[in-house]
C-alpha cells in the first residue's frame, strides 16, 4: 500500500469517527432520553357530561333558508310538544329519540384558528343548534361552512374557543328535522270493498313523512 492511499484511508476513517462522535452519538443519545409525546385525542363527544333526560327544549335553525324546529317541555317528566315553526304536539318517542341523538353528537377533530373565524363561516353560522336543560343551562352550536372535502362541518360551542369538525353523517340527519320534526303518526283511512256489502273504511296509523 503506498502512502497516498494510506493518507486517504486515515482521512476517512478520522471523518467517519467524527461523525459518529459529534453527530450520530448525540442523536441516539436525544431519541434515548427523549419524553414520549402522548397521544392526541382527535375525537370526542361533542356534550359530554350531557344525558337527554336534562335536556328540555331543542331548536334547529337554518339562518340560509329562515326556517326553524323547535320542541320541548316544560320539566323532565312532561310531554313533548312541538312549538316552532307551529305549535302542535309531538310524537313521544320520535322526541326522546331526538334528544338522545342530540347528546350523542361527536366530533372528529379540533383546531385551534389562527386565522380569522369567518374564514370558517362560522361567525355567520348557516345552522345553529340550541339546547335548553333542566338546571338552567343552555349549549349553542353554531355550524359554519363544510370542510375543503366536503364531508364535514366547522363548528364552534358557545364559550369554547375551540374549532369542532362534525362529520355530515352526524349533523345532517339533525338539520334533517326542520323537514321531518318529531310529529305523532296520522291516521289514514283504508278503505275495504266487499262485493255486495258497503263500502267500509277502517283508520290506519302511518308515520308521517
Amino acid at each position: 500500500m503506498n502512502r497516498n492511499t494510506t493518507l486517504i484511508l486515515v482521512v476517512v476513517f478520522a471523518a467517519l469517527l467524527l461523525y459518529v462522535l459529534l453527530v450520530q452519538r448525540p442523536a441516539d443519545e436525544a431519541a434515548t432520553n427523549a419524553t414520549p409525546t402522548p397521544a392526541v385525542t382527535r375525537s370526542g363527544s361533542l356534550w359530554a357530561g350531557v344525558t337527554a333526560d336534562q335536556i328540555l327544549t331543542v331548536r334547529v335553525e337554518d339562518r340560509a333558508q329562515a326556517r326553524t324546529l323547535a320542541f320541548g317541555r316544560a320539566d323532565a317528566t312532561a310531554a313533548w310538544t312541538i312549538t316552532e315553526p307551529a305549535a302542535q304536539p309531538a310524537d313521544q318517542v320520535a322526541a326522546a329519540g331526538n334528544a338522545a341523538t342530540l347528546v350523542g353528537l361527536t366530533y372528529q377533530n379540533t383546531l385551534t384558528p389562527t386565522m380569522d373565524l369567518a374564514n370558517f363561516g362560522v361567525t355567520s353560522p348557516t345552522y345553529v343548534i340550541q339546547i335548553g336543560l333542566v338546571d338552567g343551562g343552555a349549549l349553542k352550536l353554531s355550524v359554519g361552512d363544510l370542510v375543503p372535502t366536503g364531508n364535514a362541518y366547522y363548528a364552534m360551542k358557545d364559550g369554547d374557543p375551540a374549532l369542532y369538525v362534525l362529520s355530515q353523517f352526524s349533523l345532517d340527519p339533525i338539520i334533517g328535522w326542520i323537514e321531518s320534526p318529531p310529529v305523532p303518526p296520522t291516521a289514514t283511512p283504508e278503505v275495504t270493498i266487499t262485493p255486495g256489502a258497503e263500502i267500509t273504511a277502517t283508520a290506519t296509523l302511518t308515520p308521517s313523512p
